[in-house]
């Protein structure tokens, strides 16, 4: 059974990929890169601390 937090990664790095793809898209027609940077920026920040947060989360003892 897959786990909340593996669900919501996967859901997190699909979500990163569609910011990057708009991005460039974006970038490529030179139109609202001002407006898209931001928010992808912001969304590898979260990334990052939502990876460190799981990755060093302690482990369930209560099996």
């Amino acid at each position: 059974m897959i786990s909340f937090f593996k669900l919501l990664g996967i859901a997190y790095i699909l979500a990163i990929g569609l910011l990057v793809w708009e991005l460039t898209m974006e970038t490529l027609h030179a139109a609202a890169v001002s407006y898209i940077l931001p928010f992808t920026i912001g969304a590898f920040i979260g990334f990052i601390s939502f990876f460190l947060f799981v990755y060093f989360a302690p482990e369930d003892e209560h099996k």
